[in-house]
């Protein structure tokens, strides 16, 4: 190819059309249980998001509940990058037809980054302060029970004596306005050609340079719509996890109606997550103590479930 302005940017057409291929075909998942909020600047302010008492039979004044941004989280968009280069000679001698399936790649990366950075957010929430102070999975969250009395939430449960620990498995309540976790987007990727004639890294070193950059961020939402276990994945483990997040209320007392409507599995829980959720029939054993036969699944399709590769398979991970 000759090198020249007009073939240079036509090769930055091609390459803006293989990068943009795989943003319309790629499927994320994040948003199956994240919130997408809008950035127009370098951080957002979250409100701590104390929990709202509820309508009330309107006696005398309105009783407001004030939201304010001193007593907040702050969550502070990254920038990202990856870039990639082509030498001269490989443009002048036709031998750069193997960039378009490496800037396909590049675009899929791309598509795929907020999946990557919800998830591994996701995963450190044992470890990540949220809303509350508190790490997002915690033993020690501040909630209401029935009687309107201040008590501990854990939403999160851990091996009980004599079980096996598994890999994290996780459950969800998607159906409220405001979500567990929340993805923030600044600016979306897209591709940059550093290619001009008189660019330093092409005038000095004979290179034709290309890169996609985006800015955003990951953070937590409401801990009270998300559960974690490392627990094995049984009947009795699932009703127990159902039972603590229905057991969060409102301040006066009234249940929030806080159930899961998502399991999130690693690749390897997947097996097992199919039976307790999507299987009609399971052994159960039967009255006589000894023997097994088929008994209706009362757990099968109870709430959706969601296999994830970007979940670590391994206990404890």
């Amino acid at each position: 190819m000759e090198i020249t302005a007009g073939n240079i940017n036509a090769l930055s057409t091609r390459i803006n059309l293989a990068f943009n291929r795989p943003l319309g075909v790629v499927q994320p998942t994040w948003q199956k249980f994240a919130l997408e909020m809008p950035s127009t600047s370098a951080a957002n302010f979250f409100p701590r998001m104390a929990e709202l008492p509820g309508i009330r039979e309107w006696l005398g004044p309105r009783q407001i509940h004030q939201l304010s941004t001193a007593d907040r989280m702050v969550l502070v968009n990254r920038t990202f990058e990856e870039s990639f280069s082509v030498k001269r000679e490989d443009l002048e001698d036709d031998t750069y037809g193997y960039i378009f399936p490496w800037v396909e790649s590049l675009g899929q990366d791309a598509a795929t980054f907020p999946d990557k950075l919800v998830y591994e957010t996701l995963s450190k929430g044992r470890a990540s302060k949220c809303m509350d102070g508190q790490n997002f999975f915690d033993t020690d969250h501040e909630a209401t029970d029935s009687t309107g009395k201040a008590v501990s939430y854990a939403n999160m449960s851990t091996i009980a004596a004599g079980e096996t620990a598994q890999p994290w498995w996780y459950l969800f309540d998607t159906s409220k306005p405001l979500k567990a976790m929340i993805f923030q987007n600044r600016r979306p990727f897209t591709i940059t050609p550093r290619t001009q004639l008189n660019s330093e890294n092409v005038f000095m070193h004979r290179e034709y340079q290309w890169g996609t950059d985006g800015r955003c961020a990951a953070g937590y939402g409401m801990y009270q719509f998300a559960f974690c276990s490392n627990r094995p994945l049984t009947g009795a483990v699932f009703q127990d996890a159902i039972a603590r997040m229905a057991s969060q209320c409102r301040r006066d007392g009234t249940p929030y109606g806080v159930q899961p409507t998502l399991m999130v599995v690693p690749r390897n829980l997947e097996g097992v997550a199919r039976m307790l959720l999507k299987s009609t029939l399971v052994m159960s054993l039967a009255d006589d103590g000894k023997t097994y036969g088929p008994t209706s699944n009362v757990w099968a399709d109870y709430c959706d479930l969601l296999v994830s590769d970007r979940l670590p398979q391994t206990p404890g991970a």
